[in-house]
This record gives C-alpha cells, structure tokens and sequence, in this order.
C-alpha cells in the first residue's frame, strides 16, 4: 500500500459529479495548487461504503477547506455512481476505476470481498498539491472506517509535517 511521504501516482477516470459523467484526474487538481482526499470504496449502495461516503458528505471540515477536493473510487460503472450520488445526495466526484489499476498503483485493490474479484478496499489517502501522500489509511475488515479527525486534519495541513490527534506524525 502506499504510504505517507511516497508520491501518489496519478490517474484520469470517468466519473459522475453534480449529475454529469466527465473525465477527472489527480493532475487536474494538484497541478492547480489543491489537495485532493482519494477515497476508494468497494462498492456503490452497500451499507457501510453508503455510511462512509454519507460521512465524508457531511464534513463540514473538508467542504469549508479551500483548494481541497475530495474523489471516491471504486470500480463501479459511472452510471451506478451517477445514482448512488443522486439518492444520497453526495456532491464530490464518484470515479469508475472498471479495470481496478488505479486501486492496484495505490496498493488497495482486492482479490475479492463479498464475491466480487478486483475490487477496492476501504482506503484513504490525503495528497498534497505537490503529489506527497500526507495521510495513508486502509480497511482491513469490511466495516472497518478511517478516523475522519485524523483526514480533515491531514487535509488542513497539506505541505507541512504535522501531528495528527492520534498521536502519529505525518508528513
């Protein structure tokens, strides 16, 4: 899995935001200044990606940050995301990684969870504007969910080492 202090590597993937499937890519935010929260989740409509990504929606840390945006992945098709967003009214970005090598290159992509082959794990990864991976974070268990203090900080303090509330030192 990549850690914090590796460069993330960048990816372009259709995807379904406000209601319209457009292209988007790492690039296209880091190359103008803003961090970006990578979210993968294994599936669009299961209880506990829906919590997740439900949660992340509901930040008031990470929609009031400037220059940050926030990305879900998973290898769901971008019309499945199209009404994923729409019922649970989520209003980042959800991309179609189909062919799981965006999952592979961030180290999260599963053999199979719920019966299903290449999937994505729970993951979360904080990139800074300048590509450095700030904050790193991996389910191992389905229900598993990733402190969400522990993202908005790193998000807050995207370029500087910082401590995190856990007690850990990120980059």
């Amino acid at each position: 899995m990549l850690q914090a202090g590796q460069t993330a590597p960048t990816f372009e993937l259709p995807g379904a935001g406000g209601g319209r499937i457009d292209t988007h890519g790492l690039a296209e935010y880091t190359d103008n200044g803003w961090a970006v929260v990578v979210v993968f989740y294994p599936f669009d409509f299961h209880p506990v990606c829906t919590s997740q990504m439900c949660t992340l929606r509901d930040s008031e840390t990470l929609s009031l940050l400037e220059n940050t945006v926030v990305l879900g992945i998973s290898t769901d098709g971008v019309y499945s995301h199209r009404a994923f967003a729409a019922q649970h009214r989520i209003d980042f970005p959800l991309l179609s990684d189909s062919d799981g090598r965006v999952a592979e290159a961030y180290g999260v992509r599963a053999d199979e969870i719920d019966d299903h082959r290449g999937v994505a794990r729970s993951a979360v990864f904080v990139v800074a504007p300048d590509r450095t991976v700030q904050y790193a974070w991996r389910s191992e268990e389905p229900a598993d969910e990733p402190e969400l203090e522990a993202v908005e900080h790193a998000a807050q303090c995207h370029g500087d080492e910082c401590e995190l509330p856990d007690g850990k030192s990120y980059l």
